[in-house]
């Protein structure tokens, strides 16, 4: 078999399909995942502890102040809706806003009309250390990250992910490639 022909896609006879380099298909995603996952904990590791070293908290801390930070002036973010931006569940998120709103960070408000209902709140001392840290984070993304791919790379994970994500009935955090 010459090379090209081997480099290509080929069916076989049971069903199953050759991908690159003689692996199936079923292999290819395996591989695939397993790169995904492997430089996402890498990634998650060194910001983790670039943050935990700026303000002393978990990555998931930085998340929440981050993610507080976009709520436009006036509009409010229930609890429920920060834990499904941050991945966390209730009680996870519940556990890291105590945590956050014994440092002042963060603050709690109840909605007077529907009792139900809570919303988080960042605090000017959250957002002050979420200033701080930010050139940290940025510095981590861009040095283990950005710098080793170019924007088509980065357009095609960007396209790929946001595949993902949607099978997985959820609509992706981030903006529409191109609106960024």
């Amino acid at each position: 078999m010459s090379e090209n022909a081997n480099e290509q896609t080929l069916a076989r006879g049971d069903g199953g399909n050759v991908a690159t380099a003689g692996r199936t298909e079923s292999e290819e995603a395996f591989a695939a995942w397993l790169d995904t996952f492997q430089a996402n904990t890498l990634m998650v590791r060194a910001l983790e502890k670039s943050i935990k070293q700026e303000l002393g908290l978990p990555l998931a801390g930085y998340e929440v102040l981050v993610r507080l930070a976009e709520v436009p002036e006036g509009d409010r973010l229930r609890m429920q809706e920060l834990a499904r931006r941050v991945l966390l569940s209730k009680s996870g998120l519940s556990q890291l806003f105590t945590r956050l709103e014994r440092q002042g960070l963060v603050e709690r408000r109840g909605d007077p009309e529907n009792l139900r209902v809570t919303y988080a709140t960042l605090t000017e001392e959250g957002r002050e250390a979420l200033e701080r840290a930010r050139p940290a984070f940025q510095e981590e993304i861009e040095e283990r990250f950005a710098r080793h791919l170019n924007k088509e790379e980065m357009r095609t994970i960007r396209q790929a992910m946001r595949k993902v994500i949607r099978t997985s009935g959820e609509e992706p955090l981030s903006e529409e490639p191109g609106n960024a």
